[in-house]
Formats: C-alpha cells, structure tokens, sequence
C-alpha cells in the first residue's frame, strides 16, 4: 500500500495520541506528517503540507474545524471529523466528511472511518488527468463531470467558472447553463491546476480567464465574469490573481 499522508488537528494533547496510537496500530504504512492544537496552527498546515487524511476536531478554542477548512486554500485530502459532541454531524457531512467519530474513539468505529477514506484516496486517484480531460481529435478538450445517471462532457472552453456550494459545486456555462455537481470544488481544482485558463481566486470560486470581463478594486478586490457573476478575491492571493490576469490578457 502507497504510504498516505497524515494531519491531526485537535487541541487536545490526548485526542492527538488516541489518533496516533490508533494509526500506529493498524495502518503502519500511514504517515502523520503534521499536528496542529490551534485554529491559527491549523489554517497553515492545512494550506503548507501535502496531505491524504485530515484528522480535525470542531471544537478548537480559538476557532472551529470548520472554520479551519472555509479559510484553507484548495486541497486534496479527505477529511474525518473528531468531536465529544454529536450535534455537528449533519454539518459535518455538509463539508463532504469521510465521516464524523465521536470521542473517545472507538477502535472499530476509527479503522472502519480509515478504511473509507482509503478506498475513496484510491477512486480519486484511480483517475488520472487523461481519464478526467478527454482530447479530441479537433484539439478540443473536454472535461468529465459525474452525475445521476453516469457522466457528461462539457468543453472547458464552455466553462465560466465553477462555484463550490456546500458539498456539492455548481458550473456555469457559457450558454447560461448551470450544472449542479456533488463532488467539491476541491475535486476539479485538483484536476484543473494544469490548465492555464483556469485560475482559483478565492477558496469558493474557480474561474475561467477567458471569460473575465474586468478586475475591479472595490469590496477588496472582485472579478466580474462575462455572465455577470462578480468572484471575490482572497486577500491572500490578490497578487498572484492579477499577475495572472495581467499575463493572459497582454
């Protein structure tokens, strides 16, 4: 088995050694490659390391386990709630969780969480870029988008930009169509980063270049999209965003 990489977050010195022990114990292979005990110590390593499987408690003094993941830039991990409380759990599941343990952890109950995860890292990354984006032989690019009844495909050239809505993600086409996608914004960012049209100016959006019909400063800084829909800006990726844009329009 691949190594899979590992965060914990819980600010709770115990919580994090129960987690540790439990990995230790029966998926060796895993790897914790960081632990955080704070909202503020979350948010960085969240958005600094590479990871498989976020391990985060909701309640964290300063700040919430959600709250950590609505501040953190795109990522690839799936995600298991830890909590002493049962009242989040539909929340939980509204942020596209593995799933939801209640503490103390059951063994069972955490090795049946893991084994989820596993096989949902694996599907993901089962289907690489060539599977996802489908070229034909015109040179148009295509990208797969999951649905009901199987898939369809849409030419990315069609795509204004895709809006992240709960756990579900929500595109909208050039021909004013909207598709309504559960699968999270996270998903196609992981599979666009490549392209270079396709530019992620705050952790809701994912927008496409040639659609952008102006920058304005105001409110902090938004793009406006040809379809009229107004993206805000992150603060923390303002510079890279109009480098971006200044570098596809010249």
């Amino acid at each position: 088995m691949k190594t899979k990489r590992v965060l914990i977050i819980d600010d709770e010195v115990d919580a994090r050694r129960v987690i540790s022990k439990y990995l230790e114990r029966y998926f060796p292979s895993f790897q914790i490659v960081g632990e955080a005990d704070s909202f503020k110590s979350a948010v960085e390593l969240v958005n600094s390391t590479e990871a498989d499987l976020i391990f985060i408690d909701i309640n964290l003094g300063d700040g919430s386990g959600f709250e950590v993941l609505d501040e953190s830039d795109a990522f690839a991990a799936e995600v298991i709630f830890t909590t002493a409380f049962d009242q989040y759990a539909v929340k939980a599941f509204r942020y596209h969780a593995m799933d939801y343990l209640l503490k103390p952890i059951d063994s069972e109950l955490f090795v049946e969480a893991v084994n989820k995860a596993i096989d949902k890292v694996r599907d993901l990354r089962s289907m690489s870029a060539d599977q996802i984006m489908m070229s034909y032989g015109n040179g148009e690019r295509k990208i797969s988008i999951p649905t009901a009844d199987g898939m369809c495909f849409v030419r990315l050239d069609s795509i204004v930009c895709m809006e992240a809505d709960s756990s579900y993600c929500k595109i909208f086409l050039d021909d004013s169509k909207e598709i309504i996608v559960s699968k999270p914004l996270r998903f196609f960012d992981d599979k666009l980063r490549t392209n270079i049209n396709f530019i992620r100016p705050h952790k809701s959006f994912i927008v496409n270049m040639k659609f952008v019909d102006e920058y304005l400063k105001e409110d902090g800084g938004y793009i406006k999209m040809k379809n009229g829909l107004k993206v805000p800006i992150s603060r923390q990726k303002k510079e890279d965003v109009i480098r971006d844009l200044q570098n596809h329009f010249l």
